[in-house]
């Protein structure tokens, strides 16, 4: 049996609405934030013990999420990582340093300025093993600031916000 005309006008409306939801989801700003947080857990997180070597190569994935002058503040009595080589070290020798990692957000409030700045504030849970290997997690709200550049969306900067300022 042919389709009709009108039936084919509506499939055509249709595919076409379907197409430029897909296409606005696709280039949401806030999935692609999404992904980056999704990525930065991925290359952070692993289940057993690794050598420098691969925690480096893993690690190396996250250079496209972060500006060249990026700057992480943990709290008042730490040093602050000021520059992409400085943050890529240090999380490569976290990840070498553990048996196990598991970094998880949870809850990200993306807000945009512009389109090209934004923030999310977000909880980050951290689970490693002791030495006993009993997991053991740690969560702190962190805000992070977004600009895009090049096209794409990177991380400026990230600040763990105090424990009395998360609640």
């Amino acid at each position: 049996m042919p389709v009709s005309t009108p039936a084919r006008v509506a499939i055509v409306i249709a595919a076409l609405v379907v197409v430029a939801l897909g296409y606005r989801w696709w280039a949401s700003p806030e999935r692609h934030v999404r992904v980056i947080l999704a990525d930065v857990a991925s290359a952070l997180s692993h289940d057993d013990a690794e050598t420098d070597l691969r925690a480096i190569a893993a690690v190396a994935s996250l250079q496209s999420h972060l500006t060249p002058d990026i700057s992480i503040d943990v709290d008042s009595s730490s040093t602050s990582l000021r520059g992409r080589p400085d943050v890529m070290s240090m999380a490569a020798r976290f990840r070498a340093a553990r048996s196990m990692v598991r970094v998880q957000f949870f809850d990200p409030e993306i807000q945009f300025s512009s389109n090209t700045a934004g923030t999310t504030r977000v909880t980050v849970q951290v689970t490693t093993r002791d030495a006993g290997g009993d997991e053991v997690a740690d969560a702190r709200v962190v805000s992070i600031a977004l600009v895009k550049a090049d096209g794409r969306w990177q991380i400026a900067s990230a600040r763990v916000l105090d424990k009395d300022a998360a609640l």
